[in-house]
């Protein structure tokens, strides 16, 4: 995939995965119970089918028990900042 095609297939679905992308872009890496506690319980079967597509996808990455950018996933974010998605930090 390229970085065209995954921002595409993010802002397809922006409330669900492009939420966790941008969520996890945002702090640098984040934990699975960081994660629970902002989605709730009743939100955490589709939070964990989102953080599945990114790891299959290869924009995140579980390294030490938190989920952080790829080389992959950091392209992404460059390419939505470049696009105005994401403000510059």
């Amino acid at each position: 995939m390229g970085v065209t095609e995954d921002i595409n297939w993010l802002k397809d679905d922006e409330e669900g995965v492009g939420k966790v992308f941008l969520l996890i872009a945002g702090r640098g890496s984040t934990r699975v119970r960081e994660l629970r506690e902002l989605f709730g319980a009743e939100d955490w079967w589709p939070v964990k089918s989102h953080l599945r597509a990114l790891v299959d996808r290869g924009l995140i990455a579980e390294i030490e028990e938190k989920y952080k950018l790829t080389e992959s996933g950091r392209k992404v974010l460059e390419g939505f900042k470049a696009m105005e998605y994401v403000k510059p930090v």
